[in-house]
């Protein structure tokens, strides 16, 4: 197995974060950045729309300032099963990234690529039925 770049040392051990490896799939990343720059250049484009997404950050930022101080006793806890579903998960992840390998390409090249891909047979099929409606007519 592979040393993984996003390792986080806990008890001397290196520990590996599922949610870290996640985010830094070129896949995920990518499309996490373009969303970013959407929702950026809409509220730059739209006054109202921008003081509305204002009170929701504002807001979703006290609930989860709320949550993580109400939940951080479970959390601590039950830290041992979450190191488990950690590992099992990042197995997983593993796993994943061998058996799909688009996960390593961001979403513009798997656009472009899955739209070239998908336009030669439709070409190819359109051109054949055209040839045969010549030859019916």
């Amino acid at each position: 197995m592979t040393v993984k770049k996003n390792q986080t040392l806990q008890n001397g051990i290196a520990k590996e974060n599922v949610l870290q490896r996640v985010l830094q799939l070129p896949v995920v990343s990518s499309t996490y950045e373009s969303l970013q720059r959407t929702y950026s250049s809409t509220k730059e484009a739209h006054p109202l729309v921008a003081s509305v997404c204002d009170v929701y950050e504002r807001g979703v930022q006290g609930a989860g300032a709320l949550a993580k101080w109400s939940v951080e006793p479970v959390v601590r806890r039950l830290e041992p099963q979450f190191a488990v579903a950690n590992d099992l998960a990042c197995r997983g992840l593993d796993h994943l990234e061998e058996k799909i390998p688009a996960l390593q390409y961001p979403v513009h090249k798997l656009a472009s690529e899955l739209k070239g891909s998908i336009s030669l047979p439709i070409l190819s099929a359109r051109s054949t039925i055209g040839n045969s409606v010549d030859k019916i007519i």
